[in-house]
């Protein structure tokens, strides 16, 4: 089960740095956005918002004669929202837990939510609760980690995540995957016409500081704080010793992918 305390607390701690060193998660919030087809005048519900990857792009799409809601449960996150992006009067910000919204039924025509669903506490809870609020006929559309291409220069990451992650002594890492698949509670929640689409983009890093800044600056540093200084310490030696090869030989480049779900409410 994931730790809600833990992940907060995380979180808030990570406002003034998240998504400043690399555009990960701005980049796929505009996509998302694009792939929901927004309309001038539309009222957005954005989901555990963090700094407004999603909630930007949306609120620009929606216009003046639209809205958008950002809410998330780090206050920290929602003051860097506040201070990017406060100039936009159709937007506005409320500290809420996804689990227990706080807002009258089909009250909203898209709900949205970027890389969170999938470590939530009771990711069944989250999407009942973006039924409720949603309109007949509004959509749902959310993203999470993809299947990224294989990379064989890139193996040692995993093996490093990996063998860390089986050493004894270390704390539980605070982030718990769904036990089923989302699309199966997603259906469960009432939602029809799932629809899911795979994301790859590609980031260049500058080198081998520049990468751990980035990993460090999201969740990630969740599982690098359960390893403890002792085990962090060595975890980080061997990412840069990897990292320093990738540099080496033609630069530090990242391909990743996301998953973008999208649904009505019928």
């Amino acid at each position: 089960m994931t730790d809600t305390k833990l992940v907060l607390e995380l979180f808030d701690d990570l406002a003034t740095d998240y998504d400043r060193h690399l555009p990960f998660f701005a980049t796929y919030g505009r996509e998302l956005v694009n792939w929901c087809g927004l309309r001038p005048g539309q009222r957005v519900l954005d989901l555990a918002a963090g700094r407004g990857a999603i909630a930007g792009p949306a609120a620009s799409a929606v216009g003046t004669r639209g809205t958008v809601l950002a809410i998330d449960n780090a206050p920290g996150m929602l003051r860097t929202l506040e201070a990017d992006l406060g100039h936009l009067p159709q937007l506005s910000t409320q500290v809420m837990d996804a689990h227990h919204l706080d807002l009258p039924n089909a009250s909203f025509d898209v709900v949205t939510c970027g890389f969170t669903m999938h470590f939530l506490d009771d990711p069944a809870q989250a999407l009942a609760g973006a039924h409720r609020v949603l309109v007949p006929g509004g959509l749902l559309a959310f993203s999470g980690p993809g299947p990224a291409p294989r990379d064989e220069r890139w193996e040692f990451m995993g093996q490093a995540v990996k063998e860390m992650s089986e050493r004894p002594g270390r704390k539980p890492d605070p982030f718990t995957p769904p036990a089923r698949p989302l699309p199966e509670l997603c259906a469960e929640a009432g939602f029809a016409e799932i629809e899911e689409r795979v994301v790859q983009k590609t980031f260049e890093l500058r080198d081998p500081q520049h990468y751990w800044d980035w990993n460090m600056s999201h969740g990630f540093r969740g599982f690098v704080e359960s390893l403890g200084p002792e085990l962090a310490e060595e975890f980080r030696a061997k990412v840069f010793e990897g990292l320093a090869r990738l540099h080496a030989d033609g630069g530090i480049v990242m391909r990743s992918a996301a998953a973008f779900y999208r649904m009505r409410r019928p």
